[in-house]
């Protein structure tokens, strides 16, 4: 899909003699707790140096500005959720199985009432529900050679296993924008998802914002 770039994007996406493009996604993870009780997250509020977990959490110089000499323009807008549960089903007897909790909570949340809002300068530049529109376009992928080998008893003679992605653990599978969204340097934005209601999770998990596009910046 060509983007649609306007004059003013035309003019934004320039690089000057002292700046260089640096093909590098913001993202912001944060913590999801299985009571699921918090019912709006607000994401690119955090800088790293802040972060729990530094540079696994979020790349933000500043909290929800970009740093003097940066720019940033939005080609793309996935959201990821990371199950904190067991991924795999194990059906032998009855007594062994274990309940699919990571497929479940993903759907959960990807698929429950929820909706994602980006705001620049308190102007919102995209609204959309569910989660699920956003796919991730990654992730980690379960082949059915590692779902044989793991049958080595009978008591494990069915056996399945299976992760949870929002979408397929592809790039190309991820929401690509028909028209990119410029951030310029020191302005206020953020992203925030809204549940409508406490959706829990069997098992304490995170989930994330990345903003797919190009960083411009001041010539290192």
């Amino acid at each position: 899909m060509q983007p649609i770039v306007v004059p003013q994007m035309a003019t934004f996406l320039k690089v000057a003699a002292n700046e260089e493009p640096v093909d590098q996604p913001l993202y912001h993870i944060q913590s999801y707790a299985a009571a699921g009780t918090t019912l709006s997250y607000t994401f690119f509020n955090t800088a790293v140096g802040s972060a729990t977990n530094g540079f696994s959490d979020t790349n933000m110089d500043s909290a929800s500005v970009l740093s003097a000499g940066k720019r940033f323009a939005i080609f793309g807008i996935a959201v990821a959720f990371f199950p904190g549960a067991a991924t795999a089903v194990t059906q032998g007897t009855t007594a062994n199985i274990i309940p699919a909790n990571a497929a479940n909570d993903a759907k959960a949340v990807l698929e429950g009432i929820a909706n994602l809002q980006l705001t620049i300068l308190d102007k919102p530049y995209y609204q959309v529900a569910p989660l699920a529109y956003l796919p991730s376009g990654f992730g980690a992928s379960v082949s059915a050679a590692s779902v044989f080998n793991d049958q080595q008893t009978a008591a494990n003679a069915s056996f399945i296993a299976g992760y949870a992605n929002n979408g397929l653990p592809f790039v190309s599978a991820a929401r690509r924008l028909r028209v990119p969204i410029p951030i310029p340097q020191q302005v206020r934005f953020s992203v925030t998802i809204t549940l409508a209601a406490t959706i829990a999770v069997s098992t304490a998990s995170r989930i994330g914002v990345f903003l797919d596009g190009i960083l411009i910046r001041a010539m290192q």
